[in-house]
């Protein structure tokens, strides 16, 4: 009878396994088409002006050189692009701050849901954008980023259903979101092929929608008492490694107000003040800078280096949007380094952390030094160092988040760290107008290789904690030792 139980629980376990990476695998692909596709929305900065978007003359014709007027038209065009693409940024990293607690008071599926609907009207507004309604192109940008951090967000937080693939079940999700900015420069070469419309694409993009609405129901949980799902998040490694967890009474906490519990560091309020937390965004937010800043910047760059030759400059740029399909493989790996017999002890975890946290630090020390020199020798070296900074920063920071402190609070934590580096990510448009004369862009970048310099001590600290619980543990395994001989 006891076996027949046994073995009962562990084919429910192991069905419960299957589903859950069916899961994952299911979500990664909802991820890499959904969740961050707007930072490569540039590559259709080309192919707007061919539906007449923002074509007006009227808004041009009122410069008195006719010779220059066509670049003039065509200027206030690349404008309003930008500025969308600008807006669907904004929304994409800012609103996380919003949508984080949400998912950990209401669920994954909740939220998940809500995306569903914003997901509809961003690339419906694509579809039925069209001289007229040149305004829709604005209302894409903002609802399907919205759509985006809403996806990444849940899926991030599903991590917690496992215990010891966390970090790296978050950092295939960081890779899947990364490489997304492929997508709109397909979209540009099936266009630019005749093979298929831009209407077209948005209406396969719109289908997806069912794939989201599939997903919530079978992989994602809410906190309604009602079709939840058999399995809830795993705390076993938490409570083995000794993550930062803080034990606080429900009815004590509702009863205290909110800005006392800021005052004590109750709830998540104690982990939103925790030093690492506080330096784990802002290494995110500020070794972010080199990556986003060389996207902008990019074209311009390539075009100087190739003495103004376009084809050559469109050819680079190409590559350079395809290679974020290489984080799909460089994430998952920094995730395995990150939960390498991490479920073993608390120095273990620290020193995986710390080990990959000082890579990332090097490798974006590297990219702003190479980006300094406008020379056709470091185009190559740029694009290499570009893939891996990125990718590494993101998942080694989203790791960090996911495997050291509690689940319960995923959401929120996730949400604030990414509204961070949306804030300060918008330095970089003020270091854009140091970029006018390509020859003197090394002063912007001397300023981000500063300011990454300066995150140093987030290194520090890190492996100063290391060698505490290096030394702590080395302290108590020798009176150990000692009761063993004796």
């Amino acid at each position: 009878m006891t076996e027949t139980i046994v073995k009962a629980a562990a084919d429910k376990k192991n069905h419960h396994s299957i589903r859950k990476w069916s899961g994952v695998l299911w979500l990664l692909i909802e991820v890499n088409l959904i969740g961050g596709t707007i930072f490569g929305f540039a590559a259709l900065f080309k192919i707007l002006p061919q539906y007449g978007i923002y074509a007006d003359k009227n808004s041009c014709l009122n410069t008195t050189d006719i010779q220059n007027r066509q670049v003039i038209c065509q200027e206030h065009q690349t404008r309003h692009y930008q500025n969308a693409l600008t807006l669907g940024i904004i929304l994409f990293e800012i609103p996380s701050v919003i949508i984080g607690p949400l998912i950990d008071r209401f669920g994954c599926r909740s939220v998940k849901i809500v995306a569903i609907i914003f997901h509809l009207i961003g690339w419906l507004a694509l579809a039925l954008v069209a001289p007229g309604r040149d305004a829709l192109l604005y209302v894409h940008t903002a609802f399907s980023s919205l759509a985006g951090i809403m996806v990444l967000l849940t899926a991030y937080t599903s991590s917690n259903y496992f215990s010891k693939s966390k970090a790296f079940v978050s950092a295939l999700f960081a890779g899947a979101c990364t490489s997304a900015t492929i997508w709109y420069s397909i979209f540009q070469t099936l266009i630019d092929a005749h093979t298929v419309t831009l209407k077209e694409l948005s209406f396969i993009w719109m289908s997806f929608s069912v794939l989201m609405l599939i997903s919530s129901f079978i992989f994602l949980d809410w906190t309604f008492p009602v079709l939840n799902l058999p399995y809830h998040s795993d705390t076993k490694m938490e409570n083995k490694t000794g993550s930062l967890t803080v034990t606080v009474d429900d009815n004590e906490s509702e009863r205290i107000k909110w800005y006392t519990r800021i005052l004590k560091r109750q709830g998540v309020w104690h982990y939103l003040t925790s030093p690492l937390y506080l330096l784990v965004v802002l290494f995110l937010s500020i070794l972010l800078l080199p990556g986003i800043f060389l996207a902008v910047t990019w074209y311009p760059w390539v075009y100087y280096i190739m003495q103004q030759d376009t084809l050559l400059a469109n050819k680079y740029t190409f590559i350079f949007n395809l290679s974020t399909i290489s984080a799909i493989i460089i994430c998952p790996l920094n995730g395995f380094l990150l939960g390498f017999k991490a479920d073993k002890n608390k120095k273990q975890k620290l020193f995986n952390i710390s080990l990959m946290q000082t890579i990332s630090w090097i490798i974006n020390v590297l990219a702003c030094i190479v980006c300094m020199f406008p020379k056709k020798s470091m185009i190559i070296p740029a694009l290499v160092i570009n893939c891996i900074a990125r990718a590494t920063i993101v998942s080694g920071s989203q790791a960090v988040v996911a495997t050291f402190f509690p689940s319960e609070y995923i959401g929120t934590l996730t949400g604030v760290m990414w509204m961070f580096v949306g804030v300060i990510a918008t330095l970089q448009y003020g270091l854009v107008q140091l970029t006018n004369d390509i020859s003197l862009s090394w002063r912007a970048w001397l300023i981000i290789l500063s300011l990454v310099l300066l995150m140093s001590c987030h290194l520090i600290q890190l492996w100063w904690k290391y060698a505490r619980q290096l030394k702590k543990q080395s302290i108590t395994v020798i009176p150990n030792e000692i009761v063993v001989k004796f």
